[in-house]
Formats: structure tokens, C-alpha cells, sequence
């Protein structure tokens, strides 16, 4: 990680995943879910999986999900090539391949989710 650098907040680590997690995978995500996103992903380097909780926009089967202050993150750096990812989306779980798009200043991780009848 470079220097100065942070993934995200402690305060979102700590408190705000652990409580919004479990309650975007459950029947209550059905209607939380239709902003906010459960991203489950293995990393490059580590091999370790992680989950994190982003606000996504979908059309049709392609999500895109905006990296706000990307210089201060580094988890969207794992998708920059082409790496599936599971989405929970409306209390609902996709499988995806995600792959980042810049333009500019502007990161986005932009998704396809798989078909369902595979």
C-alpha cells in the first residue's frame, strides 16, 4: 500500500460492514439492497477473501459501482483486470466478473453479472 494511503474507515470497518452485511444478505435486503450492495471478492495478492458494502447503480445486467476517493482506497485495485466477484444485490446473489474503467479522476468498477441459467 503506498504511503498515506488508506483502504477505507476504521469507523466503517468496525462498525458500519459487521451490522449492514448481514442485514443486505438477509430478507430485510430485499428492499435496503436496492442502493446498497455486499461485494464478496478473493484478493490478487493475499488470496484472502473480502466483503465490503458499496452503493451500486444497475442497468439490466451490468452494475457499476463508483470508487469514491479512489486514492484512498485500494480494494478496486483487485479488479484491475478481469476477476469474478459475487454481488448481493436487493437481498439477492449474483455472480459477476468485474473489471475497472477510469476516466480521468473517476474509478468505477463495473460489473457483468453472470446468466442466471448457468
Amino acid at each position: 500500500m503506498r504511503s498515506g494511503a488508506r483502504q477505507s474507515s476504521p469507523l466503517t470497518n468496525v462498525m458500519a460492514n459487521p451490522v449492514l452485511i448481514p442485514l443486505l444478505r438477509s430478507w430485510a435486503g430485499r428492499r435496503l439492497g436496492r442502493q446498497l450492495a455486499v461485494v464478496h471478492y478473493v484478493g490478487c495478492r493475499t488470496g484472502r477473501q473480502h466483503q465490503l458494502v458499496t452503493q451500486y447503480v444497475r442497468d439490466g445486467r451490468t452494475v457499476r459501482i463508483r470508487v469514491g476517493t479512489p486514492e484512498r482506497k485500494t480494494w478496486w485495485r483487485n479488479f484491475l483486470s478481469e476477476q469474478p466477484v459475487r454481488l448481493h444485490l436487493a437481498g439477492l446473489r449474483h455472480e459477476a466478473t468485474a473489471r475497472v474503467v477510469r476516466e480521468d479522476d473517476v474509478v468505477t468498477v463495473v460489473a457483468e453479472l453472470e446468466d442466471p441459467a448457468r
